[in-house]
Formats: C-alpha cells, structure tokens, sequence
C-alpha cells in the first residue's frame, strides 16, 4: 500500500476528528502531555515551520498517521514529539511513515536531535519505544519522576529518549549502504 507524507495543516479538520474520537481510546489516555486536546493550536500552528512540525501519514485519501515535533530553536534540535497512529493494522507502513519523517528533519530540516519521552504507566507505547531503539537506533536518556499526566488524572513517570541525527545516519549506513 502507497502512503504519502504532508503538511497536517491542510488536513486539520480530518485529523482534529480523527484526534477527537482517539480520546475515547483508554490506549491513547498518554497521548496529551497537558491533558486535553485543543483544536485551534493544530491549526494555528500547523503552518509554522520554524517552531512546529506537524505532518500526516495518507493513504487512499485518509490519515493512519500523526507525527507532531516541536523545535527548540535556534539548537535545532526537536525537544518534544507525539506521534499517534490510527491504524493499528498497518503497523508496518506505521514505521516507514515514521522514517520518512525523520528523514524530513534530519535530512531537509538540518535537525541535530531528536527528543521524546513516554510515560512508564504507558506499558503498550513503553514497549514499543524500547523496542524501536534495540531494533533501529536511538537511546534512552534517563527517567524523570513524576512528569506527565494522563488524561484520565493517572501521574507517571516518563522514560526519556534521544535519536541523534550522527546516530540515525550511522545506522542508515550500516543497514543501507550497497556493500
């Protein structure tokens, strides 16, 4: 299946949906680090560059992915990152979509590093990043007590994690290079 990578600003009202019916997901409760959803910063920011990078996943005209990377300027490096995927079927496309973002800020945007962070309680997610970084590439950088809370009220710790832009093309070298 073909998917393509965009600007979230032209689909805002898709992905405001999308993001809306999400919540009633107990699964997606560690997705708003500040515990709500605000529909006028997509849009609002969606267009500015400089300090967000906010884009979708599209395939067949629908959205499967949401990758939302907020920059610390003038470092270039991206301090903050929420990604949710809509179609947990399509896992796979999931993780090229995710590379293909990457390549974006590492390859076009001049990003340095990348930063994110999960909360311990989200076990799924949790998983998923520790798996991310022994499979491809990427550390973890630390846990901090007490730093996000759900949602739902639950506080958690939060793993920390960075993927620097050295370490990706390291790693793109050694799993891609023509030997």
């Amino acid at each position: 299946m073909t998917f393509t990578l965009e600007p979230a600003a032209p689909f805002a009202q898709q992905l405001n949906l999308l993001i809306m019916k999400a919540t009633f997901d107990v699964a997606n409760e560690w997705f708003f680090v500040d515990g709500a959803f605000n529909s006028t910063s997509l849009e609002q920011s969606s267009c500015n560059t400089w300090l967000y990078e906010k884009f979708v996943a599209v395939s067949n005209g629908k959205i499967f992915a949401y990758f939302d990377g907020t920059w610390s300027r003038p470092l270039d490096i991206i301090v903050g990152f929420r990604t949710i995927n809509f179609n947990k079927e399509q896992s796979r496309m999931f993780v090229r979509a995710l590379f293909m973002y990457f390549d974006y800020l590492f390859v076009n945007r001049g990003c340095q590093a990348f930063n994110w962070m999960v909360a311990l309680q989200n076990k799924y997610a949790l998983m998923q990043y520790e798996r991310f970084i022994k499979d491809y590439c990427g550390h973890k950088i630390g846990t901090r007590i007490h730093a996000q809370k759900s949602y739902t009220g639950i506080i958690s710790d939060i793993n920390l994690y960075e993927l620097t832009r050295k370490e990706y093309f390291d790693w793109k070298d050694r799993n891609f290079t023509k030997r």
